[in-house]
């Protein structure tokens, strides 16, 4: 059996982790394709009760090319964090397994930051670590961020 990999990437926050938490749980589904139109072109429910623990989304997105994925969604308020657990989509091309994970952290007087990791496991050694995820990741973290700290 394949080794399950793991990346990630932190990100400081000028804004609280609190509100960007809230704001990133509660606006997901259709607030990103209007704010990050260069990277998410949709974003719909497809299973659950909007954007909910369990739920099931379907999102068209450019990560550096365009893709297609449904992913279940997983929320743990007490940690603040979301994971993703990819269920079917074009990245099972190049993946056997992919679960995406934000957590926000707050830092006392350092401000906060949120933490994006990706497991994976590769269909073959040919395939690329996918560190194009991370970085769309971080781009959307601090545009929401800008978003948050002006509005």
């Amino acid at each position: 059996m394949a080794q399950i990999a793991k990346i990630s990437k932190q990100v400081q926050l000028k804004s609280s982790g609190h509100k960007f938490y809230e704001f990133f749980k509660n606006n997901m589904d259709y607030i990103f394709v209007q704010m990050f139109p260069e990277i998410y072109q949709s974003g719909k429910v497809v299973e659950g009760n909007g954007f909910s623990h369990g739920s099931v989304i379907h999102l068209k997105y450019n990560a550096g090319k365009p893709e297609e994925v449904k992913e279940r969604i997983a929320i743990d308020d007490a940690n603040k964090s979301i994971t993703f657990e990819c269920l079917e989509g074009d990245l099972f091309r190049d993946f056997e397994l992919m679960k995406l994970k934000i957590q926000v952290f707050e830092n006392g007087s350092n401000g906060s930051s949120v933490n994006w990791s990706v497991e994976f496991v590769k269909a073959n050694e040919d395939v690329a670590t996918p560190h194009h995820y991370l970085l769309c990741l971080s781009k959307v973290s601090k545009g929401l961020d800008d978003y948050l700290c002006n509005n």
